[in-house]
């Protein structure tokens, strides 16, 4: 009988760990996909850049009255780095480094996107 416990218990354990690595596995399975940075004016794609390429750049997108919004690629992410808008809530928003995560400035109507083939949603969120 503690035969049949002893080997109860190791199944068990073996089924919860590998259940626990079936929720977090998609997460990480899309890791090693290509993102890319698109930048849309006025509801306009403006510009799509693979993230993998772009090292250390800063793009500045400007409107007809001056405003504008600069964009800083660095190491594989993306953020509005400056923006003369008055609430600096994309600025505020702060790096973007998985696929479908936005920051949008409302004021000059710029919003930033990187997708992907990691576009597929997350354990947490299923």
């Amino acid at each position: 009988m503690k035969k049949l416990n002893y080997y109860l218990t190791i199944g068990l354990l073996g089924l919860v760990l590998l259940s626990t690595a079936g929720l977090y596995w998609p997460q990480y399975r899309g890791a090693e996909q290509a993102l890319f940075l698109e930048i849309h004016k006025d509801g306009q794609l403006y510009q799509k850049i693979p993230l993998s390429t772009a090292v250390n750049q800063e793009i500045k997108v400007v409107d007809e009255l001056g405003h504008y919004n600069l964009i800083e690629i660095k190491a594989g992410q993306a953020r509005v780095k400056q923006a003369d808008c008055p609430n600096q809530v994309c600025v505020n928003a702060g790096w973007l480094n998985k696929a479908n995560q936005i920051t949008f400035c409302a004021p000059h109507k710029v919003k930033i996107k990187l997708t992907g083939q990691g576009n597929k949603l997350d354990a947490t969120s299923q």
